[in-house]
Formats: structure tokens, sequence, C-alpha cells
């Protein structure tokens, strides 16, 4: 919340000289106002989307190490694609994380039990992902996150403390449901934009040609072509030296 309050503090004194500008008779202090007003709503816009900003909250982005580990992360699951992600993650000897909708780890116990079974990280993305999840109240932000987290401990037998929010969208309500249960956010450092990709090359190329060690990788269980996607990315990390890790298992080495 740190740069959005000093946005507001700044707005705010803005204001004030504006306001004092006009009653010295600067006719156009008014024109400024209205400049710099645009300004912050794109600010603020910017803030709430681009999850490197860290605009409302600190977001965990990457995860510098000198040990060629990056960290694959699969959101919105699980669903029909899940098994085969984790079977072509136990062909490769690699490793995943999956931040789950909490309503599908419900529907889907065998998938949800098969994640923890082979060894990867379940976090919080949510109980219903709904499309207006980032415009709800705290009072019910906090409630999914907190149902999420009753099922993952169902399922795993562990308490979870690390979230990462619908859609990538944080903004104060989201930043407080996360403060008040006390949750880490995680983000990412590569969006591959699978979902958007009917044929799965453009996600890859974006994904390999930029990583590096420490990156958190953004793929989808829902994503038309994860499987070819993630097929490939998988031999080339084995081509290139790279592991994979799980999120909640560095942080706690790191800790």
């Amino acid at each position: 919340m740190l740069k959005f309050r000093t946005l507001n503090i700044v707005f705010a004194l803005l204001i004030v000289v504006f306001a004092m500008l006009q009653f010295v008779g600067f006719e156009h202090a008014w024109i400024l106002l209205l400049f710099v007003f645009v300004v912050y709503v794109i600010v603020v816009t910017l803030g709430v989307i681009t999850v490197k900003w860290q605009f409302f909250m600190p977001i965990i982005c990457n995860l510098p190490n000198d040990r060629k580990e990056i960290f694959l992360s699969f959101d919105d699951g699980p669903g029909e694609k899940t098994k085969a992600i984790l079977d072509l993650l136990k062909d490769y000897k690699a490793t995943g994380n999956f931040f789950c909708v909490g309503k599908r780890l419900t529907e889907n116990p065998v998938f949800a039990k098969l994640i923890v079974d082979e060894g990867h990280f379940i976090g919080n993305h949510s109980y219903s992902h709904t499309s207006n999840f980032p415009v709800q109240s705290r009072k019910k932000i906090t409630e999914e996150i907190k149902n999420t987290n009753a099922v993952i401990k169902k399922i795993t037998g562990k308490s979870n403390r690390y979230f990462r929010p619908p859609y990538g969208v944080s903004n104060p309500n989201i930043a407080g449901a996360v403060r008040k249960l006390n949750m880490v956010c995680i983000g990412w450092s590569i969006r591959s934009f699978d979902t958007n990709d009917k044929e799965g090359t453009k996600a890859l190329f974006k994904i390999t040609s930029n990583l590096k060690s420490g990156d958190i990788v953004l793929l989808h269980d829902t994503s038309p072509q994860i499987i070819f996607i993630l097929e490939r990315l998988l031999i080339f990390l084995l081509e290139n030296g790279f592991r994979t890790q799980r999120i909640d298992k560095f942080l706690d080495e790191k800790n």
C-alpha cells in the first residue's frame, strides 16, 4: 500500500497547490488539476493490473538464486487437463506449483489429491474465480481466501499461506484481505499468455526466450495448448540445465 498511499499524498498536495493558485488568480489552475487527475487515474489503473509494480501490497514475482532453479506455476485448475500435466511433470521429473480455485478443488478431489501425492504444491487462487472477484468487498474477498485455505488444508493436511489473486489484479480490498489473513502474495516474472495462444508456439517462445534463474512462469491448466507448451518447455529446461522447484519449499529454505 506504500506506493498507493504515496501517490494519494502527492495528489492531495497538488490539489492544495492548484487551489491556492486558483485563489491568487491563476485562471488555468483547473486545467493543470484536470491533467494531474488523468495521470493519477492512469497510474492507479496500471497499478491494479501490473503485478510487478506491487502497488498495493508486496508481491513475490521472482525468486532469485544461483542454482538455475525456476518455478512452473499453473493457474485456474484442477480441471480436465490436470492429469495430463501431472503425467508430463512425472515423465520429466519436474515439479509444479498449482494455484487452484477452491470450488474446482472441491469438484475434482481425485486430481487435487494427485497433485499432492506426486509432490507438487497447491496454493490459493480464490474460491470462485468469478469475473467480479477484484471488485468484491474486502469481507467477501477475505471469505473466498479463507474458504479455499480450508479446502487446501483438508486435502493436504497443512495450512496454506500463499495466494495468487485472480487475473493478477490487486487493489486496496484485495491487499486488505491478504494482510488480514497474513497471506503471502505470489505473482510471476514471465506471463506466457498461453490461454490466448491457439497454437502454443508464441507462448513457448515468450517463456524460453526470456527464461533465467529464479523466474516464476505463469501457465494455466485451462490453456488450449498447455500440453504442447509444457512438453516442449520441459525438454528445453533439461537441455539448458534448469531445475524446477516448489515455491513454498524455496521460501521455507530461504527463511
